[in-house]
């Protein structure tokens, strides 16, 4: 199945389950290769402005704990650009 990585705000209103996929905030669960990342939305609001910030913060996670596959760009000469 994978690891799972829970992304959880800080000095939200209220605490949020970690253990389970399930919490009172509704959180974001992004599916990579080699695991998911569960996104918990802050009931305070501090997010509510940006709709794609869950889906942004798990992909960053995700690349940072390797469940997914690392994406390498090529520029146009043919070489890798990064």
């Amino acid at each position: 199945m994978g690891e799972t990585f829970h992304v959880v705000p800080v000095d939200d209103w209220c605490g949020h389950e970690e253990i389970q996929d399930s919490c009172v905030c509704g959180p974001h669960t992004e599916f990579f290769f080699q695991g998911k990342v569960i996104v918990h939305h802050a009931l305070d609001g501090r997010h509510a402005d940006d709709p794609s910030w869950p889906r942004r913060r798990a992909a960053e996670v995700a690349s940072e704990t390797s469940l997914s596959d690392e994406i390498t760009w090529i520029d146009h000469n043919g070489g890798e650009a990064g």
